[in-house]
């Protein structure tokens, strides 16, 4: 089912009576990868939820426990939030030490010659 990977449509009351019956699952998913629920819980649930909507939808998956698919699920939602953040710009203080130097800064790096590239507009 396509859609319950892109849209998370409201529970069915056997959908929610499932999500409820394993909602354990989350804050020990999330205590067993030592992960701040109040950074994680957000990720994890969303997947845990459409792990819920899959489970009526794909009679397949049947084969599985619902807590083996749930457990899976979370894992990538971590996996993928934790890619997404290694490809954002990390942004660092000019007064940051670089790593490896001898308590050398950003700041200290930047030279007259180097404040030619910057571009910049004079405010009148």
């Amino acid at each position: 089912m396509s859609t319950a990977r892109t849209h998370l449509a409201p529970l069915t009351p056997s959908e929610q009576a499932v999500a409820d019956q394993n909602a354990y699952m989350i804050p020990r998913f999330l205590a067993a990868n030592h992960l701040p629920v109040d950074d994680w819980y957000d990720v994890v649930v969303f997947r845990y939820l459409l792990t819920v909507k899959k489970w009526f939808a794909c009679p397949g998956v049947y084969k599985y426990e619902f807590s083996t698919l749930a457990w899976n699920n979370m894992r990538s939602a971590v996996n993928h939030e934790r890619e997404k953040q290694r490809r954002r710009i990390q942004t660092v203080s000019l007064d940051e030490v670089i790593p490896g130097t001898d308590g050398l800064t950003y700041a200290e790096t930047v030279t007259a010659s180097n404040l030619d590239y910057i571009p910049y507009t004079e405010v009148r």
